[in-house]
């Protein structure tokens, strides 16, 4: 194969697709990724063999048809310490070289049989979505889905869709970021996704085509596709478990709130990150103590109704979920200092509803 490309779309594409490979394999040929070139097209390639994604440029310039696997970063790590406006791509048998300005480098190449087999998309459910949307809901609760693999289920994004609304959630038990909005949506689907698919989504489109079977969805752009399995079920009962009509609410400046957050967090322990919260009529206290750092006691102004509340959080878990919240207010709904609390925006966006729910730690 044989092409010229542009140095920063080529150093696009190929993070588009080394984040699909594994960190750590028994495989070693996932750490490599195919380039192939056909009908003046270049088409890069990788998977850890849960994820496939491929993304597509059209070339400009004359090109020879080929394909050429080589490893994924080393190839990326080269293109971002090139500082050549373009770079030209030739291979040969064994190798791939790259010329660049007065840069010339080559980068061994496998048996492209070698690479594993590409998934066929499924052929199950197929709709369109907006890609601005799916943006918004994904950035909106994915920092809440759990690490613990021993809960396959809850490592995912729930994402359902139905003829008038959309939603996602994430939780790892200890908090829960739920989404939804309003609208005409093309189909009906509920999948548990995997978060680690989101950086492979290219950006700048309207909208996208979403692929499913009861194993895997596909996501098909203009220039990418990504095919994923699903990660299997149940999705916990979130509905159950966010909470209705608690009798106490709290309403906050949320630029004052997370300030005065961020000054309790510095003195709250490493572990669980404590910061005790005082709510009563008008005023909202925080306090945070580590014995060998110091101790922090602030207060500041809130509108609250109900009776006083003493509870405690994990002051970075409480941060995430103020990033997400756009409002200049923050409602904070309570019950008892052994309940979950809840946040949510005091101006939603038009047809769209958040909320987060967050357990306390006991005060002793």
């Amino acid at each position: 194969m044989r092409c010229e490309i542009d140095r920063s779309i080529f150093a696009e594409l190929l993070a588009g697709v080394t984040n699909a490979l594994p960190s750590k394999s028994a495989y070693p040929v996932l750490n490599n990724i195919t380039l192939d070139v056909s009908n003046g097209k270049l088409a890069l390639a990788g998977t850890d063999l849960d994820t496939y994604v491929r993304r597509t440029f059209t070339l400009e310039g004359p090109s020879e048809d080929g394909t050429v696997v080589v490893l994924g970063r080393k190839l990326a790590e080269i293109v971002r310490e090139i500082s050549a406006p373009t770079i030209k791509l030739a291979s040969t048998e064994r190798s791939l070289g790259l010329e660049a300005g007065r840069v010339k480098a080559s980068l061994v190449s496998l048996d492209p049989s070698e690479f594993p087999e590409v998934p066929k998309l499924p052929e199950g459910v197929t709709m369109e979505f907006p890609l601005s949307t799916w943006f918004e809901l994904f950035e909106t609760v994915s920092f809440a889905a759990t690490k613990d693999e021993s809960r396959p289920a809850m490592t995912g994004i729930n994402w359902e869709v139905s003829k008038t609304e959309t939603r996602m959630v994430g939780t790892d038990g200890h908090r829960l970021a739920f989404i939804s909005r309003k609208g005409k949506f093309a189909g009906k689907l509920k999948i548990i996704i995997s978060p680690k698919v989101f950086p492979l989504f290219p950006r700048g489109e309207e909208k996208f085509t979403v692929h499913m079977d009861p194993a895997k969805v596909g996501f098909v752009f203009q220039n990418a596709t990504i095919i994923t399995r699903q990660i299997e079920g149940p999705y916990p009962d979130y509905e159950r478990v966010i909470p209705k009509g608690y009798p106490a609410k709290a309403l906050v400046e949320h630029e004052v709130f997370a300030a005065a957050l961020r000054r309790a967090a510095v003195f709250a322990h490493p572990v669980g990150r404590l910061v005790a919260l005082d709510f009563s009529k008008g005023k909202l206290g925080l306090k945070a103590e580590t014995p060998d750092v110091g101790r922090s006691e602030e207060e500041t102004e809130c509108d609250y109704t109900g009776e006083p509340v003493r509870i405690g959080f994990n002051a970075s878990y409480m941060l995430e979920i103020l990033r997400r919240l756009q409002s200049e207010k923050v409602a904070v709904e309570l019950s008892n200092p052994l309940s979950a609390g809840l946040f949510k925006p005091v101006e939603d966006k038009p047809d769209t509803e958040q909320t987060f729910l967050l357990m306390p730690i006991r005060l002793d």
